[in-house]
C-alpha cells in the first residue's frame, strides 16, 4: 500500500488497593499524511449528555441576537461592491456578511437561517447546502478581487463547547495570503507524497480506506466519508470531495451530497451524546488536491463542566481519544446504509 497506517502500543502496569494487577494500554497512532501522533487511551466510560440550550436560546434570541431576522440587516456590516453589489450575499435563507472582528484579510460570516437555536437533529439538507453554497460564492468573489488571498477555508463552531460565542448557527469563511499551520502542513506533506508516490494523497486515502473497510463509512455522490486513523478527538470524521480539487468545480449537487452525508454524521454524534463540534473545510490553493472536510466533536466532562482539552492537547499538541476509530466508523456506517 502507498499509505502506511502505523501504530505502536504502550502498556502501563500497576496495582489496585488489594494488590491485584492492572494493565492499561495506550495506543499511539501516526497520521499517515503528516506523521503527527495521537493517542487512544483507556475509556473510563465516556458518556456525554446532550445539553439543553432552550433557556439560553430564550434569553439570547430576537432583539438580543445580531443574527436574528429583526436585526441581521440592521446590525451586520456590508462588503464593498466588488464583493457584493448589495453589501451582502445570500442563498436561500442563508445570509453572508463581513466579520466585525476578522481573523484574516478576508473573513465572511454565514448565518444559516432565521432559526435562532437549531438542534443537531434539526439541520436540514437544504439549510446546510445553502450556507455552504453562499460560502463558496464568497471565496470565488474574493479570488476575483484578490489573487494573493488564495488560502481558503470554511469553518464551523457549533454551540458553546466548540468556542462558538453566538448560539445562532453560523459559519466563518477565511481567505488569507498566509496559510494556517494546518494548511501549510497539509500542503507540504500532500505535495511531498505526490512527488514520492506519483499519486494524489487524498484520492489514495479514499481508495485504500474504502478497500480496507475498517474506517470506511460511506459516500453520497462524489463525497466520501471515513474516520481518521489517528483521530484528533473521540470522533474524527473526514469527508473527501472525490471529483473536485477546485472550489469552482463544486456543483449544487455536490453540496446536496455533502449535506446529506453531514446530516448522517450528525446522527452518529447524537447517538453518542455529542452535541457540539468544530468543522473545517479546506480548499487547496494550487487546485491539486481534493477539497476535504474534517469534523471533531467538542464537549465538557463531568459535573465541573471540565474542558475536553487539557495539557496534552494544548501544550503537547497531542490529541487524545477514548474511542476506537474502527468502532466509531461502524456506528456511522449504519446511518449511511439507511
Amino acid at each position: 500500500m502507498t499509505i502506511q497506517f502505523k501504530q505502536v502500543e504502550e502498556w502501563f502496569t500497576f496495582y489496585d488497593e488489594k494488590g491485584d494487577i492492572i494493565e492499561r494500554k495506550t495506543e499511539v497512532r501516526f497520521d499517515p499524511l503528516t506523521g503527527e501522533s495521537s493517542r487512544l487511551v483507556f475509556d473510563p466510560g465516556l458518556s456525554p449528555k446532550i445539553p439543553d440550550y432552550t433557556e439560553a436560546a430564550e434569553q439570547s434570541t430576537g432583539k438580543n441576537c445580531p443574527f436574528c431576522a429583526e436585526n441581521i440587516l440592521k446590525l451586520t456590516p456590508l462588503f464593498p461592491k466588488e464583493i457584493a453589489e448589495d453589501g451582502r450575499l445570500s442563498e436561500g435563507k442563508a445570509i453572508l456578511f463581513p466579520n466585525l472582528f476578522p481573523y484574516s484579510k478576508h473573513n465572511g460570516v454565514v448565518v444559516f437561517s432565521d432559526q435562532h437555536y437549531v438542534r443537531l437533529d434539526e439541520f436540514s439538507v437544504s439549510m446546510i447546502k445553502d450556507a455552504f453554497a453562499v460560502a463558496q460564492t464568497y471565496i470565488q468573489k474574493v479570488a476575483q478581487t484578490d489573487a494573493k488571498a488564495n488560502y481558503a477555508s470554511i469553518n464551523w463552531n457549533y454551540l458553546p463547547e466548540s468556542g462558538g460565542s453566538i448560539l445562532h448557527p453560523h459559519l466563518h469563511i477565511i481567505c488569507s495570503e498566509s496559510p494556517t499551520n494546518v494548511q501549510a502542513t497539509i500542503s507540504e506533506k500532500a505535495n511531498n507524497f505526490q512527488k514520492k508516490m506519483g499519486k494524489e494523497y487524498f484520492s489514495e486515502l479514499y481508495k485504500q480506506e474504502k478497500a480496507l473497510g475498517e474506517r470506511w463509512i460511506g459516500e453520497k455522490g462524489n463525497v466520501a466519508w471515513i474516520h481518521a486513523f489517528a483521530p484528533k478527538s473521540h470522533n474524527d470524521f473526514i469527508g473527501i470531495f472525490t471529483a473536485t480539487s477546485s472550489i469552482d468545480q463544486v456543483t449544487e449537487q455536490d453540496w446536496i451530497d455533502f449535506s446529506e452525508g453531514l446530516v448522517r454524521i450528525f446522527s452518529t454524534l447524537t447517538e453518542q451524546g455529542f452535541a457540539s463540534f468544530n468543522l473545517s473545510l479546506q480548499v487547496d490553493p494550487n487546485k491539486q488536491h481534493p477539497i476535504h472536510v474534517r469534523l471533531i466533536p467538542r464537549l465538557t466532562i463531568g459535573n465541573l463542566g471540565t474542558s475536553d482539552i487539557n495539557f496534552f492537547q494544548m501544550m503537547h499538541q497531542e490529541p487524545l481519544s477514548y474511542k476506537s476509530p474502527e468502532e466509531i466508523a461502524a456506528k456511522a456506517r449504519v446511518h449511511f446504509s439507511l
